[in-house]
């Protein structure tokens, strides 16, 4: 379970770094560079951040055992040499086919994230502003609060 206020949940192919062709390898993919100073300076906001892959669910027919085996490592020592902060990675993310798509309230485009500010983005995703004082109040509220039969 998520417990951070600040938190980022990110996609890598086609959002932290081109989607591969068949002619390439993972390994050899080049970050956006926008993307990894952005989401840099965001973890020095102290947001916190979890990465969610797809990355050979279609290969592996979704055996996590086998993207856990043969693509964790890899990925692991891609994001260690191009610097890219996380502090979560969830392997399995389904993937929604060539012609899907994925339907989220809280979600914004790669470079609605770039061009947008903090404040914007929250507008953008009908999010409230994480204050100390919100997270108190509520955390008050909640241990506070009498439950009635």
């Amino acid at each position: 379970m998520i417990r951070q206020e600040k938190c980022i949940v990110m996609d890598i192919d086609g959002t932290l770094c081109p989607v591969k062709k068949k002619d390439e390898a993972y390994e050899d993919l080049q970050p956006y560079v926008d993307m990894v100073k952005k989401l840099q300076a965001y973890q020095q906001d102290g947001f916190y951040i979890i990465l969610a892959t797809a990355r050979n669910m279609r290969t592996y027919d979704g055996n996590l055992g086998l993207i856990n085996a043969n693509t964790a490592r890899p990925l692991f020592d891609w994001l260690e040499c191009h610097e890219i902060p996380y502090d979560e990675i969830y392997f399995g993310k389904p993937w929604p086919g060539r012609g899907g798509f994925y339907v989220d309230d809280k979600s914004i485009r790669p470079q609605e994230f770039l061009q947008h500010s903090y404040e914007e983005i929250l507008e953008l995703t009908n999010c409230e502003p994480f204050s100390h004082e919100n997270a108190k109040s509520k955390h008050t509220k909640s241990t506070h609060e009498s439950v009635t039969p």
